[in-house]
């Protein structure tokens, strides 16, 4: 069955095939100190080791995340590899002025002590802020109306009337909409554009380009777009959250996307003893 994607968000995908996502290289010592995460300086000659970013990272993690949790995007790190760039990989041509020198002005930022081995809380913030916007909306354009449903709570009067004084003609409603569909769908492919920009044509492979957390949850999302995947909810009721394929004891890229309801085994077995449960109990009581 063909995934359903909302026909205003249409974008001409290069290649148009799916691209292997590289491996990453997991940070000695990553931790958090102050108002940054910082890490060990990297010793010459030491034996690399990389590590695949689970399936649906994006999908998951990403967007269970508190955008303010240092201490887990630290645990990505000394997991997976660096979780963002410097403001290169964000495209800032919509955004203001004042915004624009706010991440300038994070990247300069260097802990006193380790100095290049670290980032500011503040650039990760605006990383994961700008990764769960986009998601959000592409998790949105998967559902008939869920577009629409996701801009309604920002059409009201309060909304109209900052546009307005942003010098903008908007008569009513219905071409707030219209705005914040256009805002909404540009972020999506602007994030999606900036974040995939290291791995565009160049010299060696992907692995190659220092390819980070948020790159490579990026191209999940995109190979997502290029397969024309489905993103299902869990059907576990304590659970509920997007996934495309089940995590379990596959190898990496093997995992089921096929006549699957739950999100990972734990969630399968737990609602099946929780319908048991159930009826259990009810045959208890019809006893």
């Amino acid at each position: 069955m063909t995934a359903y994607v909302d026909p205003r968000f249409r974008p001409t995908l290069w290649p148009g095939t799916p691209v292997p996502a590289p491996e990453l290289e997991p940070v000695a010592g990553a931790q958090v100190d102050g108002d940054f995460i910082v890490w060990d300086v990297g010793r010459p000659g030491r034996e690399r080791k990389t590590v695949a970013l689970p399936e649906d990272f994006y999908l998951r993690e990403l967007m269970e995340i508190d955008p303010s949790d240092m201490a887990t995007v630290a645990t990505w790190m000394s997991t997976y590899g660096h979780f963002c760039g410097m403001g290169e990989d964000l495209d800032l041509r919509n955004w203001t002025f004042e915004a624009e020198e706010e991440v300038a002005r994070l990247a300069e930022q260097e802990h006193p002590q380790r100095h290049g081995w670290s980032v500011h809380r503040g650039l990760v913030a605006i990383h994961l802020r700008e990764a769960q916007e986009a998601v959000g909306t592409w998790i949105a354009c998967q559902r008939e109306g869920g577009l629409d449903e996701l801009i309604e709570p920002d059409i009201n009067e309060e909304s109209l009337a900052l546009v307005r004084k942003e010098g903008l003609d908007v008569r009513d409603f219905d071409q707030l909409r219209e705005i914040e569909l256009w805002l909404r769908l540009g972020q999506l492919q602007n994030s999606l554009h900036a974040a995939l920009s290291s791995f565009s044509i160049g010299i060696g492979s992907l692995a190659d380009r220092r390819p980070t957390i948020y790159s490579v949850a990026f191209l999940q999302m995109y190979n997502h777009i290029a397969e024309n995947a489905t993103i299902r909810e869990c059907a576990n009721e304590t659970c509920q959250r997007a996934f495309v394929r089940q995590r379990g004891r596959a190898e990496y890229g093997q995992n089921r996307t096929s006549g699957i309801k739950y999100c990972t085994r734990e969630c399968a077995r737990a609602q099946a003893q929780r319908e048991l449960r159930r009826r259990r109990k009810q045959q208890t009581r019809s006893a």
